[in-house]
């Protein structure tokens, strides 16, 4: 087909040439003729011709078909010929509109061929798009993943530390509260040692000795202890479960409870309604309480109050003591 073609163009303007002088020369032995072969194969050939699209198309082959009419034309006269100049009519005009029409769909598989590949080149385009974004979107999700693994390393070290710091401060304050009661054990022994030997001295008639049966001094009255706040930072928002600076300051109210009793006033101001920071607030009174009952602190001797919301005073408590 292609070599058709390269031929069609080669030949196309000699041929054209040579049609228009053999028209000018059979003009005249056409216009004598009256043969009906010859009609229908010039109305064909004219027709192909009048094609916009496929008259340009092949113009030495249309020229070929113009000499083979012409040929027609001048020697169609004789009998025996005719049939045969008829023959190479119809296939030169046939052979005309098979090369017009296959220029055409040619020429429109390159175009298709074309849409193709830039429609591949367009969709490879978009995966590589769509890839890089991927790619992008994976490593951000890895990045944030990792921040947060690191977060929570760092709150768990932290936690582990207070923790550890919350028991060593809870044991010393059990420690002192023993020895409290160890010597208040001793002072009422005594106590109860000097009245037996003041009633033993008095049955027996014998005076007792200056200063006996009276009773013990008293032991200095215990300082009192102010009151201990517990901040923002005790409590995280909308939450009653104690944060490591709220365990570091219940281990303060652990140690000066000793021998007092300890009143809990747990707020909550987070936003919510009434109900719901009365509430809260309870249940942040109630966790202290526990932590100081853990920490040591006998759970008679404290009180737990939720004040509900309370001006200026976010999420905290305040533990305050009192002789018991």
């Amino acid at each position: 087909m292609k070599t058709v073609m390269q031929t069609s163009r080669t030949r196309a303007r000699p041929a054209r040439l040579a049609a228009a002088v053999l028209l000018a020369l059979a003009a005249p032995a056409w216009a004598q003729k009256d043969d009906p072969d010859y009609d229908r194969l010039r109305g064909s050939l004219n027709q192909l011709v009048g094609e916009r699209t496929l008259g340009a198309q092949a113009p030495a082959e249309i020229a070929l078909a113009e000499q083979a009419l012409a040929n027609l034309a001048e020697f169609g006269g004789k009998r025996k010929l005719h049939d045969h100049y008829v023959f190479l009519a119809e296939r030169r005009i046939d052979i005309a509109w098979a090369v017009a029409q296959a220029v055409v769909q040619e020429r429109r598989i390159q175009a298709l061929d074309r849409e193709h590949d830039q429609i591949l080149i367009a969709a490879s385009r978009r995966d590589a798009e769509q890839a890089r974004l991927e790619l992008e979107r994976q490593r951000i999700q890895s990045l944030a993943q990792q921040e947060e693994a690191d977060r929570l390393r760092a709150e768990a070290d932290e936690a582990r530390e207070a923790s550890a710091q919350t028991s060593k401060q809870a044991e010393t304050a059990k420690k002192q509260a023993a020895q409290a009661r160890k010597l208040a054990d001793a002072q009422a022994r005594e106590a109860e040692l000097a009245r037996k030997e003041a009633e033993l001295l008095a049955a027996s008639g014998v005076k007792p000795p200056p200063g006996a049966g009276k009773p013990a001094p008293a032991a200095p009255a215990a300082k009192s202890v102010a009151p201990i706040a517990l901040g923002e930072g005790a409590f995280a928002p909308g939450q009653a479960a104690l944060k490591p600076a709220g365990h570091a300051q219940v281990t303060r109210i652990a140690a000066a409870a000793t021998g007092k009793s300890v009143r809990i006033e747990a707020y909550a101001n987070d936003g919510g309604s009434a109900k719901a920071n009365q509430a809260l607030s309870q249940q942040r009174a109630q966790a202290i309480r526990d932590a100081l009952v853990a920490a040591g602190v006998p759970a008679k001797r404290i009180s737990a109050v939720g004040a509900g919301a309370k001006a200026g005073t976010a999420r905290g408590a305040t533990a305050s003591f009192s002789e018991h």
